[in-house]
């Protein structure tokens, strides 16, 4: 449910770019910010081919027409320089895939403070992006969102493990055989989240919550050892942080609007609605368990391909990319998605 809070005392009006406005996360952006007319105003929108949407965004919100960018029909470069727009405080980049890395970058050239819901501009450029960023990167992602806001809570405490949780995705117990026979049309049906196709297969297989470790890894400054995935279905635990004597995990029921409003109150230096949902982490109240790797293995080959190569990160994803297409094109079979991706010997 969404919190209405007063989040601007001194009546700015902050302006604010969204890359992606009219998937599924950037439809809930939108939603988000109608709540707020009087603290955000949005000057930029931008969409891949959806152009009646994007249209009808565009009259209700009134974004000029410079700023309402359609990427199959324009180059580009449009979109990197939406990501940079003069006149602009705030970039949401809420892109899917590859093609919000170069708007990432843009962006954090440009000195903007950047929500961030792009994790592969984190997996295939985290070095370049973190030395960008400083202070200006706000993640966007439920989990990573969740450990920023317990660890903003802590300032002071050392994080020895973070534990990204992980529905299990539609497949949940189901064995190899079963597997073989999945749909497309089964495997983006998700338990608890509405989200798009991609990244529907991606938490289906779990490779999502590979390149979330990755992304973890670079926004928070810890090895990979120190971060852990657990498998809790019930997606009440959005995110934990194990300190030396005691864990913390952030408690919500499964609604990336509450991420929405953390990441922009974070933006306009307000307190997060988040911080009231870090609880001390009883483990006896929750559904928790370990991965099954074997049957679901796309945890460890994200992290295998990243092990063997960081640098080649970008091409991992443009390989994962085509291969997810040619699973929901009906061209191979839920399995060939691993076999595909997996590093070569």
């Amino acid at each position: 449910m969404t919190i209405l809070l007063n989040v601007n005392e001194n009546k700015i009006m902050y302006k604010v770019v969204i890359l992606g406005s009219t998937g599924s996360l950037g439809r809930q952006v939108l939603e988000v910010l109608e709540n707020y007319k009087n603290e955000f105003r949005v000057i930029g929108i931008s969409a891949y081919k959806k152009e009646k949407l994007l249209k009808k965004q565009s009259k209700k919100h009134k974004v000029p027409a410079r700023n309402t960018v359609i990427v199959s029909k324009e180059s580009p470069k449009n979109l990197e320089k939406l990501a940079a727009a003069e006149d602009a405080d705030i970039v949401i980049n809420v892109l899917s895939g590859i093609s919000g890395i170069n708007s990432t970058i843009s962006a954090l050239k440009a000195g903007k403070i950047l929500i961030l819901g792009n994790k592969e501009s984190l997996v295939a450029e985290g070095q370049k992006i973190m030395k960008l960023a400083g202070k200006t990167l706000i993640p966007l992602d439920s989990e990573h969102n969740a450990i920023f806001e317990i660890l903003k809570k802590f300032p002071k405490k050392i994080p020895e493990k973070i534990i990204l949780p992980c529905s299990g995705g539609p497949f949940l117990g189901k064995n190899k055989n079963q597997l073989k026979k999945i749909t497309a049309s089964e495997a983006i049906n998700h338990p608890k989240w509405e989200m798009g196709e991609k990244i529907s297969i991606e938490s289906a297989t779990l490779i999502n919550k590979g390149l979330e470790i990755i992304e973890a890894h670079y926004l928070f400054n810890l090895p990979l050892k120190k971060i852990d995935v657990i498998i809790h279905p019930e997606c009440l635990i959005h995110g934990i942080v194990r300190f030396k004597n005691e864990s913390y995990a952030y408690i919500s029921e499964p609604d990336m609007r509450e991420h929405i409003e953390n990441a922009l109150f974070h933006a306009v230096n307000k307190k997060t609605p988040g911080q009231k949902k870090i609880k001390h982490l009883n483990t006896k109240k929750f559904t928790l368990s370990a991965p099954d790797y074997k049957t679901l293995p796309g945890i460890k080959i994200v992290i295998e391909n990243y092990k063997r190569s960081p640098d080649s990160m970008k091409h991992f994803l443009q390989k994962e990319e085509q291969t997810i297409q040619k699973f929901l094109n009906d061209k191979i079979s839920f399995i060939e998605i691993f076999e595909s991706l997996q590093p070569a010997s």
